[in-house]
C-alpha cells in the first residue's frame, strides 16, 4: 500500500512540472512498486517517468490528467 507521501509524489510526477530527486525515499518506494522508471539522459542526467503501471493506478484513482508522450 502506498503512503500519502508516495501517492503525492506520484501525482507530482504526473504533473510533469517539477523536478524530483530520484533517490528520495518516496521515489525509491515508487520504483520498488514499479510505478516510476528512471531513464538515463545524455551527460549522466536521469529523468523520472511514470510507468504504465503507475499511469494505470492514477487512471483508476481518477487522477491521470497529465498528457503523456507515447513510449519509445
Amino acid at each position: 500500500m502506498l503512503s500519502p507521501h508516495e501517492l503525492a509524489t506520484l501525482m507530482l510526477l504526473n504533473g510533469n512540472d517539477r523536478r524530483i530527486e530520484s533517490l528520495e525515499p518516496d521515489v525509491l518506494a515508487l520504483r520498488h512498486y514499479e510505478l516510476v522508471e528512471v531513464h538515463e539522459l545524455r551527460g549522466g542526467m536521469a529523468a523520472l517517468q511514470i510507468s504504465a503501471r503507475g499511469r494505470d493506478l492514477l487512471r483508476r484513482l481518477g487522477m491521470d490528467t497529465a498528457r503523456h508522450a507515447p513510449p519509445n
